[in-house]
């Protein structure tokens, strides 16, 4: 496949090294490409990765965008691309590694990007699709690797704050497991007490936390990890044991259903919402339809 353009999308504002990447990946793909329309463009705000993704897909025939960013700012590129291809456009995404949470280029990643861009090598796979009340709102959003309600959230958010090892990493998920509460959730008939519940196309979260057992990312179906509440030492315990070995996860479906008891903070690659109250929130797999260099 050759790309009618191919855009850099990158944040001047990243702690990380979002636009020296930006740059010296163009550089590259420019000398093996040289022929080659590549556009470099920063964001201003948030969100505005999500609009310039969906106006490249609908201005360009066969566009390539890439973010240079960590998991919340592919998010955006995602759901900009995805919303113009439920208008009949044709984008292909893909991602630098320039945040503190990459969690889908290291799970998916086993190619030279370049050679991939050069060869016109891409895949299709699967996304998380959450359907959601907010606002008195139904919205639809669209997750690349992960969508959490509870601890996840809280947590993540302070992961993004640093740069992690697996010393810090745990010291923060037990920093604020500390702090943190259970929410209420019905799940089937009965509403009980859990601290996290993960929906994932992967199956490591933040470098060092096994949240399922291996999983694939092209059979249309995700797993569920769930926290119940229990001991907090038992939940320090366990997260833990998740950052040796790779925890069971709860099961491995297409969809599943639940219902919020009070507003709830739901986090998706990195991009942290609130849903209301008496909420259904429904997660589907959708099968390989996103199209993406990995």
């Amino acid at each position: 496949m050759t790309y009618t353009t191919i855009a850099i999308i990158y944040n001047p504002n990243s702690t990380g090294s979002s636009k020296q990447l930006a740059k010296e990946f163009a550089d590259k793909v420019q000398q093996q490409l040289p022929k080659q329309k590549i556009e470099l463009i920063a964001t201003t705000h948030a969100g505005h990765a999500e609009e310039l993704a969906y106006t490249l897909s609908k201005k360009s025939k066969r566009p390539l965008i890439i973010s240079s960013s960590g998991d919340g700012g592919y998010n955006e590129v995602v759901n900009g691309a995805l919303k113009a291809q439920e208008e009949g456009h044709h984008p292909t995404t893909g991602l630098l590694p320039a945040g503190n949470a990459n969690d889908h280029f290291n799970n998916l990643h086993n190619d030279d990007l370049v050679d991939l861009i050069v060869d016109g090598i891409s895949k299709k796979i699967d996304v998380l699709k959450l359907t959601y009340t907010a606002d008195g709102k139904e919205n639809v959003r669209y997750a690349h690797s992960y969508i959490g309600l509870g601890l996840t959230s809280v947590v993540g958010n302070e992961l993004n704050k640093k740069k992690l090892n697996l010393l810090n990493e745990v010291w923060i998920v037990a920093s604020a497991l500390l702090k943190v509460r259970s929410i209420k959730l019905k799940i089937g008939k009965k509403a009980h007490h859990y601290y996290s519940v993960v929906f994932s196309n992967v199956d490591q979260m933040s470098k060092y936390l096994k949240i399922s057992k291996p999983s694939r990312v092209t059979d249309g179906k995700f797993e569920v990890t769930i926290f119940r509440r229990s001991s907090k030492l038992k939940l320090i315990l366990l997260l833990l044991k998740a950052s040796v070995v790779n925890l069971k996860e709860d099961a491995r479906v297409s969809s599943f259903t639940l219902q919020t008891i009070k507003p709830t903070l739901v986090q998706a690659d990195g991009e942290i919402f609130t849903v209301d109250a008496h909420s259904r929130v429904t997660v589907t797999a959708e099968k390989q339809l996103l199209n993406c260099i990995v």
